[in-house]
C-alpha cells in the first residue's frame, strides 16, 4: 500500500474494513514494485495496487511490477474516487514546477496546463511524498505538489487549487492481491 495520505493507503484501509481484517498493520510502501517485493519476501500478506484510472488508463507501474510474478492472486477490486489539489509552500509562491506521481499529473494535465501555464511537470514516487518533500524543503523554489487534500493540509501547505483532475468523476481501480 502507499504511504500515509496516499490513495493506496486509503484503499488498504477500505479493503481491510470490507474483509473485516482486524489488527491490520498498514505498511507504507511507496511503489507497486515495493509492494510486490514485500509480498515475495513475506514481509506483507496482502498488497494494494492501483490498476487503472478512468482518465489516464492502465497503471503501467503496477503492470511492470506484476510482470513475471508467479502465484499472484487478485482477491478483489474496487473503484475509488480520486481528487487532486495543488499545494504551495505559501500563498505568494509562484508555481514553476508541478510535482506528483505520473498518474496524478496525467489525470490533471488539462487543468494544470490551464491553471499554471508554462509550469513543468516533475514526476515523483507518490502524491503524498510530493507534499512531504515540498513541506520539508526538498523541492526547488517554485515547486508545488499535486496531491490529496488531506496530504497537503497535514504538511501545513497552502491550498492553491482544489479538484484539479480533468474529469470531476475521476476514479481509479485498486486491487487487493496476495501470493499463493
Amino acid at each position: 500500500m502507499g504511504i500515509p495520505f496516499s490513495n493506496s493507503e486509503e484503499m488498504a484501509a477500505t479493503f481491510s474494513r470490507k474483509f473485516d481484517l482486524r489488527d491490520v498493520e498498514l505498511i507504507p510502501l511507496m511503489s507497486a514494485k515495493n509492494v510486490i517485493d514485500a509480498l515475495n519476501v513475506g514481509d506483507i500478506d496482502y498488497g494494494v495496487l492501483a490498476v487503472e484510472n478512468k482518465t489516464a488508463g492502465r497503471v503501467i507501474e503496477s503492470e511492470e511490477a506484476k510482470k513475471d510474478i508467479r502465484g499472484l492472486i487478485e482477491l478483489d477490486t474496487m473503484w475509488s474516487p480520486i481528487h487532486h489539489c495543488v499545494f504551495k509552500k505559501n500563498a505568494d509562491a509562484k508555481v514553476e514546477r508541478l510535482v506528483s506521481h505520473i498518474q496524478a499529473l496525467l489525470q490533471s494535465t488539462g487543468n494544470l496546463r490551464r491553471l499554471y501555464p508554462g509550469a513543468e511537470f516533475q514526476e515523483c514516487e507518490d502524491t503524498a511524498y510530493a507534499a512531504e518533500m515540498l513541506a520539508k524543503g526538498m523541492l526547488s523554489e517554485g515547486s508545488a505538489a499535486v496531491c490529496r487534500k488531506d496530504a497537503g493540509l497535514h504538511y501545513g501547505l497552502y491550498l492553491d487549487n482544489e479538484n484539479v483532475e480533468d474529469d470531476p468523476d475521476n476514479m481509479t481501480l485498486f486491487s487487493l492481491v496476495r501470493l499463493e
